[in-house]
């Protein structure tokens, strides 16, 4: 072989090798969306979370409460001087994060304009499960402007939100009504394994019998909540634990739990009435990185539920608790 074939292939080969060595690092970066939701926002939004850990399950929650109610629209975040908003409905006491939100709204502003306060929501539940998850959670999600925000909010609406005492039929039946599956539950409900519950919205668990409750777990956290100023209680037995050195984790630990009969909601253990629900159940138990793909995957969905009605927006909210002003 020539000199100059030589060095041609030479050059073939440095040049394959970088490829390659591009690639690689693309798949360990694993951006959320390329060019949108950039690496620099992810790590910004994830800084602010990871100060803020304790309200990171909040976040999460509130990206449900949001996007499931007329789709992710930061419609859970304005407030309304007749406390008829969709923050003050049953379904959503105890809300957190929201000043978060304005938070990550305002830092990412800062380098583009077109952030909504529904971006900020999704951004900030995205982070979330990743920093609870230990990393193992990152899904693609729509970059700024993609999510509209809306100038309306509505007590009543919140009425769209499943249950604490759902059957699993309804629950199944709401999720379809987002096109999500009977799985979909499963694999969301998940995500109780962090956060807090409000003694309301489980009180009835404090009476169920031993066949649906374990009667040390339901003493423990009739205990707990009482001497509670809020009337409060960890959604993850292993969170009840004041030795636990690290707790809110957001794994399939949720799962061991329920099959345990340590959940706190009625519509948690409704899960284990299903047949196939059990089954799935058993599946997370047993294979933690099915239950994260499958999680991943069904908050991408949720995270993508778009806007709806006539008071969507083509700009964002100045303010994420207020209504834009009239022009």
């Amino acid at each position: 072989m020539s000199k100059r074939n030589e060095n041609v292939s030479l050059s073939v080969l440095l040049a394959s090798a970088v490829v390659a060595i591009l690639l690689a690092a693309q798949v360990n970066v694993k951006p959320a969306m390329a060019g949108d939701y950039t690496i620099g926002m992810q790590t910004k939004v994830r800084d602010i979370v990871q100060r803020n850990r304790a309200v990171a399950p909040g976040l999460i929650r509130l990206a449900f409460h949001d996007c499931w109610v007329k789709g992710c629209d930061g419609s859970v975040l304005l407030e309304r001087a007749d406390k008829q908003a969709e923050m003050d409905a049953p379904q959503n006491g105890g809300i957190r994060g929201l000043d978060l939100i304005q938070a990550i709204k305002d830092t990412l502003s800062l380098d583009d304009s077109t952030v909504t306060c529904a971006d900020a929501v999704v951004y900030a539940a995205r982070e979330a499960c990743n920093v609870l998850s230990g990393g193992n959670i990152v899904y693609a999600v729509d970059g700024p402007g993609s999510h509209k925000d809306t100038n309306a909010s509505s007590m009543a609406d919140a009425g769209a939100l499943p249950g604490p005492t759902a059957s699993f039929a309804n629950l199944a039946a709401n999720f379809n009504g987002k096109g999500f599956t009977p799985r979909d539950v499963v694999v969301l409900s998940g995500a109780h394994a962090v956060g807090l519950a409000h003694r309301p919205n489980f009180e009835a668990r404090l009476t169920a019998n031993a066949n649906e409750i374990s009667q040390k777990y339901r003493n423990d956290v009739n205990v707990i909540s009482n001497a509670s100023p809020n009337k409060t209680a960890h959604n993850n037995v292993r969170d009840l634990d004041k030795a636990e050195t690290e707790p809110g984790v957001l794994d399939n630990n949720y799962y061991a739990a329920n099959l345990g009969k340590k959940v706190l909601f009625s519509s948690d253990f409704a899960l284990t009435t299903d047949g196939a629900a059990l089954n799935n159940m058993t599946n997370f138990k047993n294979d933690a990185t099915m239950w994260f793909r499958l999680f991943e995957d069904a908050m991408a969905r949720l995270s993508r539920l778009p806007a709806q009605g006539a008071d969507v927006l083509q700009v964002p909210r100045i303010k994420c608790n207020a209504p834009n002003p009239a022009s």
